[in-house]
């Protein structure tokens, strides 16, 4: 063949081009295809890329030798000779960043909810104490019992009224 070449070269430029290109073609396209393996299904896979994680390192049958630098750079993230993509690391800070925000807006939120805890714990502090100093006033105390009637309120009642107030006093007043 090599002889056919150069009496194609010798005869015309144009003919030895349109012989040479696909012998070039063919050529690269053997070099690139340095990995074969199997899948699950047994086909065969002929590729210039590593094959899936997923493929077992038994049914991979060929490896490239070294490959060459254009195609560790054309091989997809993720694979072990890839360097990290420019694309990609935004990509990952831009996730990084958004999550983030969503961990600060998180403890935005669960610190306001504290603030609105702690401002409702201190009205009902005051309320406990203002209605402690009604009791201790030693003025009638009036409650309603079950049928709507007004009952004035005896020493056990009130004693009672006050220990719940101090309760509600010693849990909201801290």
């Amino acid at each position: 063949m090599h002889t056919f070449l150069q009496s194609a070269l010798s005869r015309a430029p144009l003919a030895a081009l349109a012989v040479a290109l696909p012998c070039l073609l063919l050529g690269q396209a053997a070099q690139a295809a340095q990995w074969k393996w199997r899948d699950a299904q047994g086909v065969m896979h002929y590729s210039d890329v590593p094959p899936p994680d997923n493929v077992p390192a038994r049914d991979i049958l060929q490896r490239p030798a070294q490959p060459s630098p254009a195609l560790v750079q054309a091989q997809p993230p993720g694979t072990a000779a890839s360097k990290p993509h420019p694309a990609a690391s935004e990509l990952e800070q831009k996730i990084a960043e958004k999550k983030k925000a969503e961990q600060e807006a998180q403890a935005q939120a669960k610190l306001q909810q504290q603030q609105a805890v702690a401002l409702q714990n201190q009205q009902n502090c005051l309320q406990a104490q203002q209605q402690l100093q009604v009791l201790d006033s030693g003025q009638r105390m009036v409650q309603i019992d079950a049928q709507g009637q007004r009952v004035i309120m005896d020493d056990a009642q009130r004693n009672a009224e006050r220990a719940r107030i101090a309760n509600l006093i010693s849990q909201y007043c801290r």
